[in-house]
């Protein structure tokens, strides 16, 4: 009996997910009612071209897209989104460069692009362990300790299967 009322209410939750779904519609995506601006790459070289993607939410007019780094861009509906792109001079210097996204509503969003020049220094990496073993740190010895362990496990295997056939006998 309770494995049928159970089924009932699995079966009846099924339904009503479903009624819902169909009497509430299809899930608007998030970004629907949106205003956003995005640069890829975010960090160029100087002289180098850059993507821009937008948005102006349910308005899918033409918007401008505004940078002391490119000047302004229109970014031109393609696909849901704002699309455009835009060459950084090779004499901007290297520094943080603001870009603003102006709907035809009047709505605005900003995001950052990221000049750097060919003789910016890399910042340093993530300590990811010294490299101990690429330095001639003892690879050779932990390669020669690793064979062993291997062929002691061999001849402990073989030594077991050869035990188990003299006990049946």
């Amino acid at each position: 009996m309770r494995a049928v009322l159970s089924r009932l209410a699995v079966g009846g939750a099924a339904l009503l997910a479903g009624a819902a779904t169909l009497l509430l519609g299809p899930a608007v995506p998030a970004h629907a009612d949106t205003v956003f601006i995005e640069v890829n790459p975010s960090t160029i070289l100087a002289g180098y071209q850059v993507a821009l993607r937008g948005s102006c939410g349910a308005n899918p007019n033409a918007a401008k897209a505004t940078s002391s780094a490119f000047g302004t861009v229109t970014l031109t509906p393609e696909k849901g989104f704002l699309i455009g792109s835009a060459t950084i001079p090779s004499d901007k210097k290297p520094a943080g460069y603001s870009v603003k996204l102006t709907c035809a509503s009047g709505s605005t969003a900003t995001t950052t692009v990221w000049v750097i020049s060919a003789s910016s220094t890399p910042t340093k990496g993530p300590n990811t362990g010294g490299g101990y073993l690429a330095h001639g740190g003892g690879g050779t010895g932990l390669l020669a300790g690793g064979l062993a362990a291997v062929a002691a496990g061999g001849a402990l295997a073989f030594w077991t299967a050869r035990r188990r056939r003299e006990v049946r006998q």
